[in-house]
């Protein structure tokens, strides 16, 4: 990833720090609930207190392929139990590259005393990598602008120029004086 404005960030500035445990024995019914009641995408499964997974809506994707029942199917059948986490100071680009070396799309963010703060998800980075790109572009169409303005000082500043050259030798001439035109107009 290019070197961006978007870089002065570090993965605790976009996290969401809403984090929703549930327990490992819940139904996947009940888990689905909670995760359109919460608006969000994911949930942690808890087991004797402690995290020991993650069930997405991908995993939801995939036992409905499966035709499975989410009145009988526990979390604790479904989840993830490969749990990847970041710390919190990591910058965007490094999650960008932790997301897609684990193929996942959700990052579970751990303080250094174990300590689950945040997640962020590939579509709030998505989001703030694309208003990056927005604020770089309007950025770049004002030095465009720039550019150009300078670009039509300069060519006008040689048509002048050659014009001037050109009414020079007119005027040589016209006094007689011998000049070499091609030397002046490529000075």
């Amino acid at each position: 990833m290019p070197v961006t404005d978007a870089d002065k960030y570090i993965i605790a500035d976009v996290m969401s720090k809403v984090l929703i445990d549930v327990a490992s024995d819940t139904t996947a019914g009940d888990a689905a609930e909670i995760m359109i009641e919460n608006g969000v995408s994911s949930l942690l499964v808890k087991d004797s207190g402690t995290i020991v997974g993650i069930v997405t809506d991908r995993d939801f994707t995939r036992e409905t392929a499966r035709k499975s029942s989410f009145d009988s199917l526990t979390l604790r059948d479904m989840m993830s139990t490969d749990l990847v986490s970041v710390a919190p100071t990591i910058s965007l680009q490094e999650a960008v590259e932790t997301i897609r070396e684990h193929n996942i799309r959700h990052l579970l963010v751990k303080t250094a005393d174990d300590e689950y703060i945040g997640m962020v998800s590939v579509k709030e980075l998505l989001s703030v990598l694309f208003e990056e790109i927005r604020q770089q572009n309007i950025r770049l169409k004002g030095k465009i602008a720039e550019l150009e303005k300078f670009y039509k000082v300069a060519v006008d500043r040689e048509l002048v120029m050659v014009k001037l050259k050109k009414r020079i030798y007119e005027l040589e001439k016209t006094l007689g004086v011998e000049s070499d035109l091609a030397a002046l107009l490529t000075e």
